[in-house]
């Protein structure tokens, strides 16, 4: 076999072999293989579910909690119980990590009847943001988690209007 047969011959085979190869990489999808990749539109599926599921998540752990006010008890105090209350429950069933270190309130300006609140509540040293308005013609003390979205973007879902003053 002379040196330009053999050459041809290893052309050919390296030929079959790339093309081999960008087959298998094409049908990987831009992912690579086994990456669970999918087409653009099955992508978006599963990110607009994910980004539901989340906004039910947040949803949930931003719901209003309302207890009534004795007359005569001070605003802070109740609001510091009923908050404690909270989150010793989130704690116990897992949506908080332990343990509670502490829940302190700042009062804001009245507005009208309504009395806004911010707390902060520090529980195994993270800090968690907390709303709250006393409503003293209606005896009620109403306050919500707040779950701050990430720096630079905007908030999905809102904190609901009997948290806000």
């Amino acid at each position: 076999m002379s040196l330009r047969t053999r050459w041809l011959i290893a052309i050919v085979c390296a030929a079959v072999a790339i093309t081999a190869v960008v087959i298998v990489v094409r049908s990987a999808g831009p992912e690579g293989a086994g990456s669970g990749g999918g087409t653009p539109q099955e992508e978006a599926t599963a990110a607009a579910e994910a980004n539901d599921e989340a906004r039910t998540v947040i949803s949930r752990d931003q719901t209003p909690h309302t207890t009534r006010i004795a007359a005569g008890e001070p605003l802070l105090a109740a609001l510091r119980q009923g908050i404690t209350g909270d989150v010793r429950a989130r704690i116990a069933h897992g949506e908080l990590t332990g343990p509670l270190q502490s829940v302190s309130c700042r009062a804001g300006a009245r507005r009208g009847r309504r009395q806004p609140f911010a707390c902060t509540v520090r529980s195994a040293g993270i800090p968690y943001p907390f709303l709250a308005v006393a409503d003293e013609a209606a005896g009620t003390l109403t306050w919500c988690k707040e779950d701050p979205p990430a720096p630079g973007e905007r908030s999905e879902v809102p904190i609901s209007a009997s948290c806000r003053a």
